[in-house]
């Protein structure tokens, strides 16, 4: 999987404004929907908060990867979403997020969701990465950063 290849400026936004952990995935999923990557936005933002109940997504480093895989999908996609504040999400290493990657993927027999996942994983593993992304301030930078 590319995720390169998957980045869609729809999906990208500098400096999100919300109150909490449920006004961003809220506000998130709304933009799938705006994107056409997902019919249903409730049936969408249920299954996003059905996984956060089973494990907070915050995975340190000021960054959550809330993840759905359901019917309304309609295109395995991700969201690259910095906050103009930082909220409270139950991440791992305890402090806030500011950085949003939200993904969604088609029930299907495919996991696309955990391949993306994966790829994610191992480039924010990577801190050069990692800088380049929660500098970024255009497309281009993410995209230079993804490259």
């Amino acid at each position: 999987m590319n995720l390169e290849n998957m980045i869609d400026e729809r999906l990208v936004n500098f400096g999100l404004d919300v109150r909490n952990k449920e006004d961003a995935m809220r506000k998130i999923a709304h933009m799938m929907l705006q994107a056409d990557k997902i019919t249903d936005e409730e049936e969408y933002i249920k299954g996003l908060f059905t996984r956060e109940e089973e494990y907070a997504t915050g995975i340190g480093n000021e960054i959550a990867i809330p993840h759905c895989k359901n019917k309304c999908v309609k295109d395995a996609a991700f969201t690259l979403v910095r906050l103009n504040q930082s909220v409270e999400w139950g991440s791992l290493d305890g402090n806030p997020v500011r950085y949003i990657i939200m993904l969604a993927a088609p029930d299907s027999e495919e996991n696309a969701h955990l391949d993306m996942l994966a790829d994610l994983a191992r480039k924010l593993m990577d801190k050069s990465f990692l800088h380049s992304l929660l500098e970024a301030n255009s497309i281009d930078d993410i995209k230079q950063a993804f490259h």
